[in-house]
């Protein structure tokens, strides 16, 4: 079976026009997890931007080779087969997890049914806050209810920032497994992250960003 291919060659990336990192290669196939390295400001959240396909290079190519099998004039684009969680949670304080949860699947054109997030939700612990106004919920929750979308998805590229952020333990170690299990039945995932992720025999690869 094909694997998806994510092929970045020697690409630069910054803010306006000054360059953050320069001639960045590397080639990922699916089962395999990418840990983006570098000090503050050697732009790993600009990376997963640039990957996510929410700013441009300044120069080089991301290439996406798909699993999925189509005709060579109608390609698979990266755009529709990725899933990015940002260090920003994306919720509407208004609207309940269920209502955020339902909005952003959809945004992503991978519409979910109600009962399955409700499901997903329970499964993460948030069964009772499924219905309360997002803007209500501690950030560890609103954190969870954002995380929800890799247990709803099924894009073989997951572009995470900081995922960890503000969660405990135990869910720490939900997102550990499920995160392996993507890797493991054949996705990839790029990360960033300052807390410590085992992602048990999952091979995670390191991207290390050198500031110019």
């Amino acid at each position: 079976m094909k694997r998806p291919r994510l092929g970045i060659r020697n690409l630069s990336c910054g803010r306006g026009e000054k360059a953050l990192f320069q001639g960045l290669d590397i080639s990922l196939v699916g089962g395999e997890a990418a840990r983006v390295l570098g000090e503050n400001g050697a732009g790993k959240t600009t990376l997963l931007r640039t990957l996510g396909g929410l700013q441009t290079p300044l120069s080089g190519e991301i290439v996406w080779e798909s699993a999925q099998k189509r005709d060579a004039d109608d390609p698979v684009l990266l755009k529709d087969e990725l899933c990015f969680v940002g260090h920003d949670n994306a919720l509407n304080a208004a609207l309940t997890p269920v209502e955020n949860l339902d909005v952003l699947m959809r945004l992503c054109g991978r519409p979910v049914a109600q009962p399955r997030i409700r499901e997903t939700l329970a499964e993460l612990g948030l069964k009772r806050l499924a219905h309360r106004p997002s803007g209500r919920l501690s950030a560890g929750q609103k954190r969870r209810v954002s995380l929800a979308r890799l247990w709803l998805t099924d894009a073989p590229l997951w572009l995470l920032d900081e995922p960890a952020s503000a969660l405990d333990v135990d869910s720490r170690a939900l997102l550990c497994a499920r995160m392996a299990a993507h890797v493991a039945a054949g996705g990839i995932a790029v990360f960033t992250t300052h807390e410590t992720l085992n992602l048990a025999d999952v091979p995670v690869r390191s991207i290390e960003l050198t500031p110019c």
